[in-house]
């Protein structure tokens, strides 16, 4: 017997993935992380913290941190498996270099549980 709703289910799970994903770019972009839908217990693991950032209001406060050292953040490619996501970014940093990363999320009932944060940093030397 098949059942329609699991693949309502998956729908549904896809679309608040992408939706807390989403959040989270924009919060990059205008500097406002209120609206990012993290969980209490979240965690965030990035190179530029030796330590991850723990719990939702230093995770909300991170974010604000950062994001004014990010311009033009976005992103190119989203991966969605359950409640798993890959996200290929790219965003210019203040000193004008240009950066690409990827962002992993694991989201639960909507809400982002945690974010990892690799960077590739290319730094171009010229010889004068």
């Amino acid at each position: 017997m098949i059942t329609i709703s699991a693949g309502r289910d998956a729908v549904q799970d896809r679309a608040q993935v992408e939706s807390a994903i989403l959040k989270f770019f924009e919060a990059l972009n205008v500097d406002d992380a209120s609206d990012v839908p993290l969980a209490g217990d979240v965690h965030y693991y990035s190179m530029f913290s030796p330590e991850p950032v723990r719990g939702e209001m230093d995770v909300r406060d991170h974010i604000q941190q950062i994001a004014p050292f990010m311009l033009n953040e976005k992103y190119s490619k989203l991966i969605v498996e359950g409640g798993s996501a890959a996200v290929m970014a790219e965003f210019d940093a203040v000193n004008g270099l240009h950066n690409e990363g990827a962002f992993f999320f694991e989201v639960e009932d909507g809400l982002i549980t945690v974010i990892v944060l690799i960077v590739l940093i290319v730094l171009v030397l010229i010889a004068l």
